[in-house]
């Protein structure tokens, strides 16, 4: 027991920029006299923030991996980090970049070598939810006691998150970023993004690779970006931003009592005011004069918009202190088995109303498998891990029937070698024990408890961090499918 602290790493590449940030988490292990030890995350140290490099990039459609890994080493050496001694952290591949063609087996490659236990993520709403923990939202909608929304801009996309007293409830996703559409110091488009071309008609714009951009006509498209972005998220009126969104999203959005801005677009907000296509095109793309339009984008709502405390480093700071956790400290685990990485979590109701039924446990669970089999590769060993939710008080009884449901139907559907169980109650050591006594020696058990995750997440499972307890990371890995028209 007592307080220790474990190294973290956060990678952030993204349409236009790639990032690093270094970390300590502070773990205390603590136990009372009525309670299981547990082992929360009290406190985070920035040790080390790296530069911010362009993303390298050997075709429009392929991420250079021999670029980054350079890139990467120069960060590492600069920060006289030894990778051995990294413990947990984050990979993000973000925005158009995870829409490139190799990057998918970038993020694999990437959490073999960066470090001893790093995790691989991606997907828009994770992304979002970590930019707004990073950006101060998160800890902002505590304070206040209302919903904050943070809307990370970057190159390729803008990833809204809501939070309310200091919880995520809604996130989704817009094309609207800096790099969509690519000029020069005169005004001659350089690229158009495919995912603005619906809009563009909508909106009655005529906007190609060749044409010469005025300086008006580039502030009236950065306008109606951010106009449209604001409605959507301010108004009834979201017919505009329905063309901007990366998927469908049905959902009652809450109302907002301040908006946060953050990214490498959220950066350039409060710069010099921007007169000219070279003050524009600095960078050789919209971004600077998105970032200037923000501020007046919504001008008939009363919430607040403003620039977050993080901007450039938002999503990278989240990913780097907050995706890691760490187990409960009684847990089943055998360590020859770790790290387990990328472990899809299938989320099973154990009770109903409160009441235990191993009958109903076990029609419950048959559906979820059955649904599993569907979504998920279930060729890997864990095919998944079992999430028990709604725990009851377990008995002795209570316990030894549910461990019998879930070897019998993991049995009949898998003939696997392993089996990971994550419980929302302080029974993962007892659980794992019944199981393993039934699973004769067959089966290799890890069952660990502590652990807060929602269904479609995946885990990775790390090494011990302390006594018993080990490093757990929840993570997204959500590419888009279909591919993208070439640029």
């Amino acid at each position: 027991m007592g307080e220790y602290w474990i190294k973290s790493i956060g990678i952030d590449i993204g349409t236009s920029t790639t990032k690093v940030i270094l970390s300590r988490l502070l773990i205390n292990e603590r136990k009372d006299g009525f309670s299981l030890p547990f082992c929360p995350i009290i406190d985070r140290e920035v040790t080390y923030t790296g530069s911010l490099y362009e993303t390298p990039l050997e075709t429009e459609d392929m991420i250079h991996i021999e670029k980054l890994k350079n890139l990467l080493s120069k960060e590492y050496q600069k920060a006289n980090v030894n990778l051995k001694d990294i413990k947990g952290g984050a990979v993000i591949i973000t925005g158009e970049t995870a829409r490139k063609e190799n990057a998918e087996s970038i993020i694999h490659y990437l959490a073999d070598k960066a470090g001893d236990f790093v995790v691989a993520t991606a997907g828009d709403s994770l992304e979002g939810i970590l930019a707004g923990k990073g950006s101060g939202a998160m800890k902002r909608s505590e304070e206040i006691n209302g919903t904050v929304t943070n809307v990370d801009i970057g190159g390729g996309t803008a990833n809204v998150a809501f939070f309310q007293d200091g919880k995520a409830v809604a996130s989704l996703t817009f094309h609207v970023g800096g790099r969509l559409v690519r000029l020069t110091e005169d005004g001659e488009v350089e690229y158009v993004a495919p995912s603005l071309f619906k809009w563009l008609s909508y909106r009655s714009i005529n906007l190609k690779k060749g044409d010469i951009l005025s300086y008006k006509q580039a502030q009236k498209l950065c306008q109606k970006l951010s106009e449209d972005l604001f409605a959507y998220l301010l108004s009834d009126d979201k017919q505009g931003g329905e063309l901007l969104l990366t998927g469908e999203h049905n959902e009652m959005l809450p109302k907002p009592d301040e908006i946060l801005i953050s990214g490498g677009v959220g950066a350039m907000m409060n710069d010099a005011q921007i007169h000219t296509m070279k003050d524009v095109a600095r960078y050789g793309d919209i971004g600077p004069l998105l970032a200037s339009v923000i501020p007046t984008a919504f001008p008939l709502s009363s919430v607040r918009i403003k620039k977050a405390v993080e901007t450039n480093r938002a999503t990278v700071i989240g990913a780097g202190m907050q995706s890691t956790e760490v187990s409960g400290a009684t847990v089943h685990v055998q360590k020859e088995l770790l790290p387990i990485r990328n472990i899809p979590l299938l989320k099973v109701q154990t009770t109903k109303k409160g009441e235990w039924s191993s009958l109903e446990f076990s029609r419950r669970l048959k559906e979820k498998i059955r649904h599993a089999k569907e979504v998920y590769d279930t060729k890997q060993n864990p095919p998944f891990a079992l999430t028990l939710l709604d725990m009851p008080y377990c008995s002795y009884v209570i316990l030894q029937e549910m461990a019998q449901v879930i070897y019998e139907e993991m049995e009949k559907e898998f003939q696997k070698e392993n089996i990971v169980v994550v419980c929302e109650d302080d029974v993962a050591k007892a659980l794992g024990h019944a199981l393993r006594k039934r699973c004769a020696k067959v089966v290799n058990i890890v069952c660990i408890d502590g652990v807060q995750v929602a269904d479609g997440d995946y885990i990775d499972l790390g090494m011990p961090v302390g006594g018993e307890a080990i490093s757990v990371s929840v993570k997204t890995l959500a590419f888009h499918q279909q591919k993208e028209e070439k640029e």
